[in-house]
């Protein structure tokens, strides 16, 4: 089928490398021609990270395109007029800063209510890598360009990714979040197993953990077909979990449900998503979703058992999966984003996932940091002892 490009609604030009890129924005109603030219990027400068892949895109949008406004941009070598870059810029929807309501933008996948929230972490340009610094720029110029807007986004993206952007805006409010995670270098260079490169308290914690289950038992599930039944079986587990608790679990929304099962269905068979599921005999202890980058494995869900929290179900899957993907032959194991004590005793490296905004002078941002710095003032009288 031959593409007819739609003319662009917008230009602007960066200079990169002695040369220029136009920018251009196209409506989410070109989606369709949008996507197989974003396809076409990707096949020619590779896969860079899912968040910016059109797979991850396309069942993104086909999930919350109609909730979340969004538009492309795309960024052309003005000399050759060939594609250099291409990205998504979502508006926000429901999105808050406290108690107050504000107007967003978002680069890249991101932008769905909380409830609804797939919270992108490793999020990245599509671009070839020359231009980056140039892309990058252009979009800021572009975000800074929109009206009515209260602040824009670059939501989990890694502090490598982020200074293309810092260059251009270096007036940024960062959260930074540690993800860690472990390097199976030393396992492999010893041929040795990931047990032994732990610490010895928490060697003794893995051990005491697994000889409370009997009969363990791994499974790879990397076919379409086991892939899905991990999958629903994860989900179970998962709601289960958290409906104990009196929370709504992340598979308690039907758009980040859907979202995960196109995934899922496009990921597989490409080996870039994989279950992996530990059994007690018959009974499953817990299952991890994973996607596969850059031969790394990144911890995405989970589901646990809670029929017995005292054998530690969490510390026996999260160990038995590190181990499997080192049988895999990946080389790390990435908790990713929002540490807990168990991910820190597991690990053995960590890095940065960064959320930036950029706020617009407004009234409600200085009503809403003059109420929290009033109570953080409030929280340190009160740890005080008295005087």
């Amino acid at each position: 089928m031959t593409v007819t490009t739609p003319p662009l609604i917008e230009t602007r030009t960066a200079a990169s490398s002695a040369r220029n890129l136009s920018l251009g924005m196209r409506p989410s109603s070109d989606r369709a021609e949008t996507l197989q030219l974003w396809a076409k990027l990707e096949q020619r400068i590779g896969h860079l990270g899912l968040p910016c892949s059109v797979d991850w895109t396309e069942a993104w949008l086909n999930a919350y395109g109609d909730l979340v406004p969004h538009s492309f941009l795309l960024a052309r070598d003005t000399e050759t007029c060939t594609l250099q870059g291409i990205c998504l810029i979502c508006e926000g929807v429901e999105q808050k800063d406290g108690p107050i309501r504000i107007r967003t933008l978002h680069v890249g996948p991101a932008g769905e209510p909380e409830a609804d929230s797939v919270c992108v972490e490793y999020n990245r340009l599509l671009v070839a890598p020359e231009f980056e610094a140039a892309f990058a720029g252009l979009i800021v110029e572009h975000l800074e360009s929109r009206s009515g807007i209260d602040q824009w986004n670059i939501d989990g993206i890694a502090t490598s990714k982020l200074a293309a952007f810092h260059q251009h805006e270096s007036d940024l409010k960062l959260r930074i979040e540690p993800a860690y995670g472990f390097n199976f270098a030393k396992a492999k260079a010893d041929k040795t197993n990931v047990l032994t490169q732990f610490k010895s308290a928490t060697r003794r914690k893995v051990k005491r953990s697994l000889e409370a289950w009997s009969d363990l038992s791994v499974e790879w599930a990397g076919t379409l077909n086991e892939a899905v039944d991990a999958f629903n079986e994860m989900v179970e587990l998962h709601q289960a979990r958290w409906n104990s608790v009196g929370k709504p679990g992340s598979y308690g929304s039907r758009r980040f449900t859907a979202f995960h099962e196109e995934l899922l269905s496009k990921l597989v068979p490409q080996g870039r998503m994989a279950f992996v599921r530990v059994r007690s005999g018959e009974d499953t202890i817990g299952i991890v979703q994973l996607f596969i980058e850059h031969r790394r494995a990144l911890l995405y869900q989970c589901g646990w058992s809670i029929v017995d929290k005292t054998r530690s179900p969490g510390v026996v899957v999260d160990y038995l999966a590190m181990e499997e993907c080192l049988k895999q032959g990946l080389d790390a194991y990435d908790f990713l984003a929002f540490a807990t004590q168990h991910k820190r005793h597991l690990a053995n490296m960590s890095t940065d996932i960064v959320w930036a905004k950029k706020q617009h002078p407004r009234l409600k941002f200085v009503v809403v940091d003059q109420a929290r710095r009033i109570r953080n003032w409030l929280r340190e009288r009160k740890l005080k002892p008295d005087e």
